[in-house]
């Protein structure tokens, strides 16, 4: 099976959709079937983009570059229409929702099956022009995978509905991310001088729909408490001065650190170093949300429970009460009462971790996820 991945992100620049496309494209080639993709590879470097290509086992089209979006658009629609000349794929996979738009002009007519993927922010937006241009184009596809039950919800919501469609949930990579032994960790945890504090971890840009600020806001009733927490952000900063501001308001500017962009070694050791991750992501005004959240099943197989909010698809990545604690969106209070709970217990906490670690092997490794994908294919063009 040739398999074409059209992507609007990849690594080794950093994004969610990014690293789904990836892992999907590096476990197909595993098991043998060809694969191209085709993806812009921004935040990176180019000889880091060069030697992270040169590494891997299919082939890589990068399609960087354009002085402005209709140029970009242009370019990659001529990827496309390039790669399916030149690869002569069985089925396309297309995720992210520009490069869906774009597929839906190249690919039409062609006769050639492809799939959508929807992550969640593809389908925030209910009204304009983009919902309607979404709309069209997810309902010319042949089928669509929802990374989450309620990714599907929120796609039939906006009149996608002739694509036949599978929810397959997202995964993490599990020989990568792994609980370190204790002594490295207490080094780096020294090292970085949280020796004796309870450290929170958020991974993701930061960003309103992160939820970033939420937490910041939580901090101060949270030290009446528990005055040795301390809350890391790792990913690209993009709201770091609004944040740092707030943070001098509440006179907690002393417990929050921006990592920024951190290499894939310093997120292990981060996700090992934390004694709490969580991701308080909300939907935006326009529509935005989580479809799901590959951080928390990173953070679970590194031996470590998750608070998230609940009423997205950040719900299905983590089982309240089982695997970690669901709070109200967008809702401060209940998010600092949520962490001094599990500040207090840590026989509830290490239980909650010790479920989530189980399940995430169990069901959320990306050679799952990948086989499932393949079933699925295979189904579709058998027209099962």
């Amino acid at each position: 099976m040739r398999i074409l991945i059209f992507s609007s992100e990849f690594p080794p620049g950093p994004g969610g959709i990014g690293t789904h496309a990836y892992q999907l494209a590096r476990y197909f080639s595993a098991q043998g079937h060809p694969v191209r993709v085709l993806s812009p590879q921004d935040y990176a470097a180019a000889d880091e983009v060069s030697a992270f290509n040169s590494l891997q086992t299919f082939s890589i089209v990068n399609l960087s570059g354009g002085k402005n979006s209709i140029d970009k658009a242009v370019n990659r629609a001529k990827g496309l229409n390039h790669a399916i000349f030149d690869f002569k794929p069985d089925i396309v996979l297309v995720s992210g929702g520009r490069s869906i738009w774009l597929a839906a002009s190249v690919l039409r007519g062609k006769r050639i099956p492809w799939v959508v993927v929807g992550h969640g922010t593809e389908f925030g937006t209910r009204f304009g022009i983009a919902s309607i241009i979404t709309r069209i184009a997810c309902n010319r596809a042949d089928a669509a995978v929802c990374v989450s039950d309620y990714t599907r919800a929120r796609m039939i919501s906006l009149g996608i509905t002739k694509p036949r469609t599978v929810v397959i949930h997202n995964g993490a990579d599990a020989h990568f991310f792994h609980p370190l032994p204790s002594d490295g960790v207490a080094t780096f945890r020294k090292a970085n001088g949280v020796e004796d504090q309870f450290v929170l971890l958020t991974v993701g840009n930061v960003s309103p729909r992160k939820g970033q600020e939420l937490v910041i806001r939580a901090l101060p009733e949270i030290l009446k408490k528990h005055p040795n927490v301390v809350y890391w952000m790792a990913g690209l900063p993009a709201q770091r001065d609004e944040l740092e501001a707030l943070a001098v308001e509440l006179g907690v500017l002393e417990q929050i650190r921006f990592w920024g962009r951190v290499s894939q070694e310093t997120l292990l050791r981060l996700y090992n170093a934390c004694d709490l991750f969580i991701m308080t992501s909300r939907q935006l005004r326009n529509g935005d949300f989580e479809g799901y959240g590959i951080a928390v099943i990173e953070a679970a197989l590194c031996g470590k429970a998750s608070l998230v909010s609940d009423n997205s698809g950040l719900a299905e990545a983590v089982q309240d009460g089982e695997t970690g604690l669901h709070v109200p969106q967008g809702e401060v209070e209940p998010i600092a009462e949520a962490v001094k709970k599990l500040m207090s217990s840590p026989i509830l906490r290490q239980t909650l971790a010790d479920t989530a670690y189980t399940r995430a092997i169990s069901e959320h490794t990306w050679e799952q996820v990948g086989d499932e994908y393949l079933r699925f294919f295979e189904r579709l063009l058998k027209g099962d």
